[in-house]
């Protein structure tokens, strides 16, 4: 009994389930896509590689210590040394800030790849809701055409039985019925194939249900064309990063060929050992004390190593800014080509959509001059293929514009 009560309160909660808005179906797509979470491992791997550039350019602080022993005293002394050594590089040719500028670009790119990885999912899951909408209107159409043609035809049946000579007009029929329970089953078909894309593109259960809630009329779309919205969008951040990076990237391989100049410190205590003497041991000195060192690197020969590596970072350069202009011909083009689609099919919904109702009212009407012997059985019949075929125009074109616009929202969005 317990378990039936348990049944009836699901079955309840199941039947009063909200529609998923598009809204809802984002979400859940960001959280259960399995290829952002290593999208956003680069981000956060690109951000440690920052904090670790930066923490170059500061002093560095360790404890060193070591002990010595060894016989005989004309080999190695008995010590040890125990100190704090400081270390900092003073002047390294520009490197490390360059060092800094290359990783925080490489940071941005690694950012707006994750954007654009989670903009690539919402456009999918825009699409594939789009869709799933679509189909579940041409099976409300489709519903409502068969209704309609099978109250056609049972006035059909009924004149027959009554001996009016319709036996063509009851084949002509019963023909477009099957055809048009067939086209039925069809779209039922696409329609659970499109629910379970969804669903699994949401993490559900590809079987769950799945019920969606409307999304819009359209709005007449605002003319942008001499915008750069486009500029914004993630795709274009990444490839401008990457073009930052590469131009630092010069600025370290230059760096490698200039003097470095670095000081270091250390203070602490080399003791020896009771009862042995210094002999030849590792240690310069004994006691406590403190020592500064300053170091002075500079280039002279390396066979031509800092000169190639300092082309090949230059060849980089010239690639990334190649690369950048490659996409920001592209995604301006992308963009452009959505909101020019976004202009012709609003125009297109709106005009078929005006025509549906148009379309239903003359084969309501060839319906009417049937019964009154004014119109034949084919006059009805193409009546209603024009009513199911404006329909479906009106549905293709709602689905034409809201890709369009999931499309200049993925290119013109940052």
């Amino acid at each position: 009994m317990l378990h039936l009560c348990w049944a009836i309160a699901y079955a309840a909660r199941a039947s009063a389930q909200e529609p998923l808005t598009l809204d809802d179906a984002l979400r859940e797509a960001r959280a259960a896509n399995a290829g952002l979470p290593v999208a956003h491992f680069d981000t956060l791997i690109a951000r440690a590689r920052v904090r670790e550039a930066r923490g170059a350019l500061g002093p560095r602080f360790a404890f060193d210590g070591d002990v010595h022993a060894g016989t005989p005293r004309a080999y190695t002394g008995n010590d040890g040394r125990f100190q704090l050594i400081a270390d900092q590089t003073l002047y390294a040719g520009g490197g490390l800030r360059a060092g800094v500028r290359v990783n925080e670009a490489q940071a941005r790119a690694a950012g707006a790849r994750y954007r654009s990885a989670e903009k690539d999912v919402e456009l999918e899951v825009r699409t594939r809701f789009s869709g799933v909408l679509r189909i579940e209107d041409e099976r409300a159409f489709r519903h409502e055409g068969i209704a309609r043609l099978r109250t056609y035809l049972s006035g059909i049946e009924a004149r027959s039985a009554s001996g009016q000579g319709v036996a063509d007009d009851l084949s002509k029929t019963r023909v477009r019925l099957g055809a048009e329970t067939a086209d039925l089953a069809d779209a039922e078909r696409r329609l659970e194939e499109a629910r379970l894309d969804l669903n699994d593109l949401l993490g559900r259960a590809p079987d769950s249900t799945l019920t969606l809630a409307p999304l819009p009329l359209p709005a007449a779309p605002a003319s942008d064309s001499a915008g750069e919205s486009w500029s914004v969008g993630p795709d274009v951040r990444s490839a401008n990063a990457n073009v930052d990076a590469a131009a630092a990237g010069v600025a370290v391989a230059r760096a490698a060929g200039r003097p470095h100049l670095s000081v270091n410190a250390d203070a602490g205590v080399e003791p020896l050992f009771p009862g042995t003497d210094p002999g030849t041991g590792l240690n310069t000195g004994q006691g406590w004390g403190m020592e500064v060192t300053l170091s002075l690197s500079v280039p002279i020969w390396d066979a031509g190593v800092s000169h190639s590596r300092v082309v090949q970072a230059q060849l980089g350069a010239d690639q990334a800014r190649q690369t950048a202009r490659v996409v920001r011909r592209q995604a301006r083009l992308e963009w452009l080509r959505a909101g020019a689609a976004l202009v012709s099919l609003y125009r297109q919904v709106e005009a078929r959509r005006r025509n549906v109702p148009i379309a239903q009212d003359s084969y309501l009407q060839a319906q009417s001059l049937y019964r009154g012997g004014a119109a034949t059985a084919l006059d009805v019949l193409d009546a209603y293929a024009a009513w199911i075929e404006a329909s479906e125009a009106a549905a293709d074109a709602m689905l034409g514009y809201r890709v369009a616009e999931a499309q200049l929202i993925r290119w013109g969005t940052p």
